[in-house]
């Protein structure tokens, strides 16, 4: 029988999500703002803080993770980038959503390379284990 991944989603109330208690989905203005929007742009432009933080979402947002990425529903990269900013400097998701455009394409298209592998990654290792247990 071939099962889709969603119906192995897994599914968290908000209180235990790491990303919520990180600030994830708060919101911030003026220059605050402004310094939020800086250190969006000063981790997407360094290739390896990218994936170091990339990667520490994945390995310690253990319930943010397990929420989000078996959400079939959801762009999981994005989520990852936002995530990823958030454990870097308490960025909430919707200031890194607007800092985005503010990159170059090059830098965006290696921040979503990157992503996309430590997703694999992510799905083979927690996922796919799920699937094969059946």
């Amino acid at each position: 029988m071939n099962k889709s991944i969603d119906s192995k989603r897994i599914y968290h109330p908000y209180t235990r999500w790491e990303d919520y208690r990180a600030g994830f989905y708060d919101n911030c203005t003026g220059e605050k703002k402004q310094e939020k929007i800086a250190k969006v742009l000063e981790m997407f432009n360094d290739k390896s803080l990218t994936k170091e933080y990339m990667n520490r979402v994945v390995d310690e947002w253990v319930h943010s993770c397990e929420h989000n990425l078996t959400n079939n529903n959801m762009n999981k990269i994005a989520y990852l980038g936002q995530a990823a900013c958030c454990l870097y400097a308490n960025i909430p998701a919707t200031i890194t959503m607007e800092a985005w455009s503010m990159l170059e394409k090059d830098v965006r298209d290696c921040a979503d390379k990157i992503a996309q592998e430590i997703i694999n990654t992510w799905e083979t290792k927690n996922i796919q284990l799920c699937l094969n247990i059946d």
